[in-house]
């Protein structure tokens, strides 16, 4: 999946700074003894998800973000269509293609501040594929989005397989089924 973290905020994508990835490390970060997060401010908007649909993204989110090793401020999630998310990729990464998720962080330290773009139509795409909701590979994407901010990444296959093991353990965690096997790549 193709997300960045970027170094100054944005709204709606209307910054015209260049993102640069802001995950660092060869690994996510080891969990500190913390006392337990407030809940963060999550939000998703979209011309082409129904609101109840969202509604459910949206608490599902925010229960993964009470989860991540690092604290958790804003989430703000917007769901697009395909020209729009190819329109955007085009812009941030000059990649003239759509894309599932751009996730765009506001700080690398201090609690997670980030916006993301998510693409339904990549989604129906893949939960085809994998045997599941489109909903559920949307929270996918979110997920992937929020664990690169927490300083995973994917550009090796041992990251790769790191940070699919992560997105399985939180869905799990939440009731979802995993979407990845740890040993055998995509389902």
């Amino acid at each position: 999946m193709n997300t960045d973290c970027m170094s100054h905020p944005t709204r709606d994508c209307d910054d015209r700074d260049e993102p640069g990835s802001s995950a660092e490390g060869d690994g996510p970060p080891e969990p500190a003894d913390r006392p337990a997060p407030s809940p963060a401010e999550t939000n998703v908007a979209s011309d082409c998800l129904a609101s109840e649909r969202a509604a459910v993204l949206m608490s599902r989110v925010a229960t993964i973000a009470a989860m991540l090793a690092r604290d958790v401020a804003r989430i703000g999630i917007r769901v697009v269509r395909d020209a729009e998310m190819q329109s955007l990729h085009r812009r941030w990464h000059n990649r003239d293609a759509t894309t599932d998720v751009i996730t765009f962080e506001a700080h690398p330290e201090g609690p997670l501040e980030v916006d993301m773009v998510l693409c339904l139509d990549e989604a129906e795409r893949a939960a085809a594929s994998r045997s599941h909701s489109a909903d559920e590979e949307l929270l996918l994407y979110a997920v992937h989005g929020l664990l690169h901010c927490c300083g995973f990444d994917d550009h090796t296959a041992s990251e790769a397989a790191a940070m699919h093991e992560e997105e399985d353990r939180l869905l799990q965690e939440i009731g979802l089924p995993a979407v990845y096997r740890v040993k055998g790549g995509a389902s």
